[in-house]
């Protein structure tokens, strides 16, 4: 927050709070929460009190429209910690939310939809939603509840070991700004799980399928003739990828590898930094708050066939989508034959399986439910805190080896156990970084003197190592997996298994496309890469990781 912005956002909050009779505003969480967040000490704050007081009390705005405009997303951040906002509070809001240029409906939409925002913690990432929101239209298109009048409820069955689902993993991704690459097979449900994405998050989704004979024009934009005055002018008319960026929507590129290498390469600005990409007449189209970018594509059966180009893997995560169960396919294809809902059934157990209930609410909330006396039960989904409200979108969840299904992890003291092997923060950054180099080393010698430290050095015999192939890791790939760790553990999230879960993302990007199930003897390059993840204790695994390694071993003093 600017310091310019502080005074007068806290004689606001001032104003705001008292408008509700018999207030003791320096008890409010919003004041204590946001004082602590903003650095203001004690007599500070009482400096800013007695000058709003003796001023009348009214309320102040920045002298700069867009500091105006910033300021009431600050407060509808800082308000927020309350646990309830009552009506005159509200009322003096919108007031000064419209005369600060934001419409009192934006305010309301933010408020009403404020479990959205609430589980971040954080004062300035809570203002950065916010902004996300409102200016992205999301807030405008709140999700319906999932009921009789849905077409289907959805059924997440692409489960992390740490319990993580496909659309949790892409909203988590959607949060934080980084785009997602999806890979598997054909009909395991890649395309589906980004239109439910789109439809919790309330955005446009802007689709392109593409193939070789995809060109830019496609993509970006193409040119068309028209008449202007009698005289035939060349104009362009901007296609998906052009359209997602300019209303901060979601574009979701299918079969994307097929497109050519240097089609591929020509898109890369739209996806990192820079955020933008330039027309061929010379227009540059830049994003939009909000704007996503999701791709996807079937892993090449052969060295012939193309991978996606590797700068372009290097701007997005990796989400790697397994074959369905056999059980599984077999329920759901026998539902959709007989045009049944297989989300809504309810004899999932005639067929060895057995379906889950969890719910999100605006993007950033998740839940999970449980069934007690034929009633659904709501609980936040890493703090297991028992939700007083029901979630905007429910869905069904088909978990069969994740860690949330494993009746051993049920113990709270089993779970502490787990989270004590975590890493802190910069060790875990520091092994992560070691680990990607020994990667590196296997890759470009078959070995690496560090397999002994971490008592693998028998791999080197069982397997072929001169035949490993990996893409390379980057510093923007781990900066990405050390931000879902961050994430998640602000949410509340085992730190051991938030741990686990950002170094599978860098393994599912060292990983991607035909190296995955490339086998080198006996075991494939994914086995193998997650095996040294666990020896260094890494990741969660069904291998027993090495919970007596030290991170010293093979750090540096």
């Amino acid at each position: 927050m600017k310091k310019e912005i502080v005074v007068p956002y806290f004689k606001n909050l001032f104003s705001i709070l008292t408008s509700e009779k018999g207030s003791k505003i320096f008890d409010k969480k919003s004041v204590l929460v946001s004082a602590r967040e903003t650095g203001i000490e004690k007599n500070e704050i009482k400096e800013i009190y007695t000058g709003w007081n003796t001023g009348a009390r009214e309320m102040e705005t920045p002298a700069a429209k867009s500091d105006a405009k910033s300021l009431v997303y600050w407060l509808c951040a800082g308000l927020l910690y309350d646990d309830e906002i009552p009506e005159q509070s509200f009322l003096r809001l919108a007031q000064f939310a419209e005369l600060a240029g934001v419409p009192g409906k934006t305010v309301s939409e933010i408020i009403r939809g404020k479990d959205r925002f609430i589980s971040e913690t954080s004062l300035k990432k809570r203002y950065t939603l916010i902004v996300r929101a409102a200016e992205s239209g999301s807030l405008r298109n709140p999700v319906k509840k999932t009921g009789d009048d849905a077409r289907s409820f959805y059924i997440a069955n692409q489960v992390s070991i740490e319990g993580i689902d496909e659309l949790q993993r892409l909203l988590l991704a959607n949060s934080l700004g980084i785009h997602a690459a999806l890979d598997g097979p054909p009909g395991v449900g890649k395309t589906r799980s980004v239109i439910e994405t789109a439809k919790i998050l309330g955005c446009d989704l802007f689709t392109k399928t593409c193939s070789g004979r995809t060109t830019e024009s496609h993509i970006i934009s193409h040119p068309v003739l028209t008449m202007q005055e009698g005289v035939s002018v060349t104009s362009h008319i901007n296609g998906p990828l052009a359209l997602a960026m300019e209303s901060s929507g979601i574009f979701y590129g299918d079969e994307f590898n097929l497109l050519k290498e240097d089609v591929q390469k020509r898109l890369n600005s739209a996806f990192d930094e820079r955020r933008s990409i330039d027309r061929n007449d010379g227009v540059q189209i830049k994003a939009g708050p909000g704007f996503w970018g999701v791709i996807s594509y079937n892993p090449a059966r052969n060295m012939i066939s193309r991978d996606l180009e590797d700068s372009v893997a290097d701007r997005f995560i990796h989400i790697h989508y397994n074959r369905w169960h056999s059980d599984f396919k077999a329920y759901v294809s026998l539902k959709s034959a007989f045009n049944e809902d297989p989300g809504k059934s309810t004899d999932n157990d005639k067929y060895n399986i057995s379906l889950g209930w969890r719910g999100i609410t605006g993007g950033n909330s998740f839940f999970r439910g449980e069934m007690t006396d034929g009633s659904l039960k709501w609980y936040d989904f890493f703090s297991g805190q028992q939700s007083s409200s029901e979630p905007e979108y429910v869905y069904r969840v088909h978990d069969r080896g994740s860690i949330m299904n494993n009746s051993k992890y049920s113990n709270v003291n089993e779970m502490k156990n787990l989270e004590s092997q975590a890493y802190d923060p910069v060790n875990f950054s520091r092994v992560m970084s070691r680990f990607t180099d020994m990667l590196h080393s296997l890759v470009s010698t078959g070995q690496s003197p560090m397999l002994a430290k971490i008592g693998m050095e028998n791999i080197l015999k069982e397997e072929d190592l001169e035949l490993l192939s990996l893409h390379e890791s980057s510093a923007r790939i781990e900066i990405a997996a050390l931000r879902h760790y961050e994430k998640l553990t602000g949410m509340g999230f085992n730190r051991f298994l938030a741990q686990s879960y950002a170094t599978r993302l860098v393994i599912d990007q060292v990983c991607y496309g035909q190296y995955r199930e490339k086998k080198l003897r006996n075991t494939t390059v994914y086995e193998i890469v997650s095996r040294i993840a666990q020896s260094l204790k890494l990741m969660f695994g069904s291998n027993t990781f090495n919970t007596n390694f030290k991170a010293d071993t093979i750090l540096p003093k």
